[in-house]
């Protein structure tokens, strides 16, 4: 399989259904990062019930989000030249809550295996709080960390061959009626994929990497320039997120449209009702 050819697919079904995709995409992937992120300034300053209602805020727009990608996905993995935004509308609603669970477990997975890096880091005889009010560290203090950062440098090479290796699992989730069977189900179908896929996720971090904060420099920056930023909700914070969100938008989209084709690319075109009924 080429990951050329499933990157040309992606690109024509965004071509080619960019007008049934645009009020999914600006509501899930555009408008809801972006009010959450004006607000980041407002937030980091709220305390009681202003802080939670904003941390609930937060936590709605990642759940707008999921379900949006979860949407885009289910449209661009069905049969290529079949696609239809009311099976993705279908697909989204119906395999929304499987897919929050099996989030869940990768997140508790990831926690767990973060532990003993954390536990190495606090049984290091490291000063924390000295770092916390501001101390000048010595280098033979942060030499203390070595054994807690080797480790999460092992976690983070693994965590980006796992990444690879899950990389359909929200069209797993979305097309197969799976739950926690997704992710060996995941594994199953980039067998032989792995290197390829590594290094498109490589691309794609610095390539969001330099777009975002390209972003972020060119429109909050220059506005605080000119408008300055007094914190909370400012317009250079506001201008900086709406960017931001702009960006990350059509990212998502593009891979989400990629990760639709892989799988179909995988699977075949075969008739998905018949296969998983």
């Amino acid at each position: 399989m080429s990951v050329g050819t499933v990157w040309d697919r992606a690109v024509d079904f965004v071509r080619d259904h960019l007008a049934a995709v645009m009020p999914v995409l600006l509501v899930t992937q555009f408008a809801a990062p972006a009010i959450s992120g004006s607000l980041a300034g407002v937030r980091a300053d709220a305390t009681g019930g202003t802080a939670a209602g904003l941390g609930l805020l937060s936590v709605a727009t990642t759940i707008i989000s999921l379900w949006g990608a979860l949407y885009l996905v289910g449209f661009a993995a069905q049969p290529s030249g079949r696609e239809h935004r009311d099976e993705a509308m279908r697909i989204a609603t119906g395999r929304f809550l499987p897919l929050i669970g099996v989030s869940i477990v990768l997140l508790v997975v990831l926690g767990i295996l973060a532990l003993p890096g954390v536990l190495i880091a606090v049984s290091s005889g490291f000063d924390f709080m000295a770092v916390a009010n501001g101390t000048a560290m010595q280098s033979a203090e942060f030499a203390k960390l070595g054994s807690a950062l080797l480790y999460f440098v092992v976690l983070a090479l693994f965590v980006l061959w796992a990444s690879a290796r899950l990389l359909p699992i929200n069209a797993v989730v979305a097309m197969e009626r799976r739950g926690l069977g997704a992710i060996p189900r995941a594994f199953a179908l980039t067998r032989g994929l792995t290197w390829k896929l590594i290094g498109l996720i490589i691309l794609y971090g610095i390539v969001t990497g330099v777009a975002v904060s390209a972003a972020q420099f060119v429109f909050g920056a220059v506005v605080a320039l000119i408008l300055g930023d007094d914190g909370g909700l400012s317009m250079a914070t506001v201008a900086g997120s709406i960017a931001v969100a702009a960006v990350s938008a059509v990212l998502a989209l593009y891979q989400s449209a990629f990760i639709g084709k892989l799988y179909r690319a995988i699977v075949g075109e075969q008739d998905d009702v018949a296969v998983f009924a």
